[in-house]
């Protein structure tokens, strides 16, 4: 059986506390590595400008990939289908029912709970969090600013997968865009890490629920681009939903905006498309490429690296770098390992007899398959990097037991009692999960800092 990985973090004013880091390489170059302290990030894209630095709010892209995408931001002739209401008409705070009215703040925006109006005031009633978009930077007009609003809505709105939060409305309120969405009970990702509470069994299923959910972006042509544990929400029945998509892309086929999409994601596919050099996303999840600014660059393979950086930091308690740039000393590790494997092997496929030697922090994954699926998701080319469908299907995460259905189609096959002989014991029979990742329950509400796009990561 594979071995505990190191202990989870406590928590300090700044984020996470390390209790036991990796020791640091004997070589002088390599001194003192230890894992990073997770702290919250902004997620950015080049083009736009920072947010205050008290924020916790950003910009999101200014433009998408391609021709088209890139048209779609700028001219007006291609008007994105939007549905708007006043939120005021429509919904209404719950603290009517005796809820708090605000989970999350910021400087520049907030996240509330509301209800729709005529609903019934009790506990059961459907609660959606509406968040609160950012005001126009003095860098954009109106039109642009509207545009990107509406893309980002019209793009969540088109999702529909167990592993993505559900777009419900675009609201107007006191001259401001609001976003009404599924509400998540348990909170961002980020703070539940903080509680403590996971084991290896419940690391693993929210991976391969995340994976499930970047599997169907990609397949739809659509990039998140920012995959963080500040983008992954909790429900109370242990689903992890990914949201906020400030910086996605829509690689290929048509915006879910316009008309002839007819409100659906992944129509007309063709050719992908790639982004444009700049940085975009979170740094300690950025991978390498995007980082260099000097290519065009294919935003799936940003997903793929930033979904093995996720695991790394689950399991590890931290993040492995700041910043994948031969500057922080884990990732000059982590390269050098990678160049003496390249150097000797050239273009063989790692297996279970050869995979790369990465430092200690690699070292201290749970098992070798663990190691090698991971270090697959982060191959430095992103060429010979593995795609989301290659980790889907690597047979360590084949075997992880997984608490959330696979896709919307999938159904319970239910027991027929009336073909049984012991009907009575049948009716009475409940499934149980032979893991629940679901952490204590709390009386305070959950923080979301639903952060919005674009800003740089900031680590005070």
């Amino acid at each position: 059986m594979a071995s505990e990985p190191p202990p989870l973090p406590t928590r300090t004013s700044s984020g996470f506390s390390i209790l036991a880091k990796i020791r640091s390489h004997k070589d002088s170059k390599h001194s003192s590595p230890g894992i990073e302290h997770v702290r919250r990030s902004t997620s950015y894209d080049s083009n736009s400008s920072p947010p205050a630095k008290s924020s916790p709010f950003s910009s999101p892209a200014l433009e998408g990939s391609g021709v088209k995408s890139r048209r779609l931001s700028v001219d007006p002739r291609d008007d994105f289908v939007v549905s708007v209401c006043s939120l005021d008409e429509e919904f209404v705070s719950a603290s009517k029912i005796g809820r708090r009215k605000e989970i999350g703040k910021g400087a520049s925006s907030t996240v509330k709970i509301m209800q729709r109006k005529g609903g019934k005031k009790t506990e059961g009633t459907t609660l959606y969090a509406v968040k609160e978009f950012r005001k126009r930077s003095s860098r954009e007009t109106e039109e642009e600013y509207i545009r990107k609003v509406k893309s980002e809505y019209t793009i969540a709105k088109s999702l529909n997968h167990p592993n993505i939060v559900q777009t419900v409305r675009l609201c107007t309120s006191n001259g401001r865009w609001n976003h009404v969405m599924e509400y998540c009970q348990q909170g961002e990702l980020f703070s539940l890490m903080e509680r403590k509470y996971l084991k290896a069994a419940d690391r693993n299923c929210i991976f391969k629920q995340v994976l499930r959910g970047v599997e169907y972006l990609h397949s739809h042509g659509i990039a998140h681009r920012d995959i963080k544990l500040e983008n992954l929400l909790m429900t109370d029945d242990g689903y992890i939903k990914i949201t906020d998509f400030g910086v996605s892309e829509v690689f290929c086929g048509d915006h879910p905006g316009v008309a002839s999409s007819r409100g659906r994601c992944g129509q007309g596919m063709g050719n992908p498309r790639r982004s444009a050099p700049g940085i975009v996303g979170s740094r300690p999840y950025i991978s390498p490429e995007v980082l260099s600014r000097d290519r065009q660059y294919d935003p799936t393979e940003l997903d793929v690296w930033a979904c093995g950086i996720l695991f790394m930091t689950m399991t590890l308690g931290g993040n492995p770098w700041q910043s994948a740039s031969k500057e922080e000393v884990n990732y000059a590790r982590f390269l050098e390992g990678w160049m003496a494997f390249l150097d000797r092997i050239g273009d063989t496929p790692i297996d279970e007899n050869c995979h790369p030697q990465c430092g200690p922090m690699f070292n201290a994954l749970p098992s070798d398959s663990v190691r090698r699926c991971i270090l697959k998701m982060l191959h430095p080319d992103p060429e010979r990097r593995c795609t989301i469908g290659d980790a889907l299907n690597d047979r360590w995460v084949r075997v992880i037991e997984c608490c959330s259905r696979e896709d919307t189609d999938s159904t319970v096959e239910a027991i027929d009692v009336a073909k049984t002989g012991c009907h009575m014991v049948a009716a009475r029979m409940k499934v149980q999960p032979k893991h629940d990742h679901l952490p204590p329950p709390i009386k305070r509400l959950p923080q979301h800092s639903f952060s919005m796009g674009d800003g740089t990561s900031r680590y005070d």
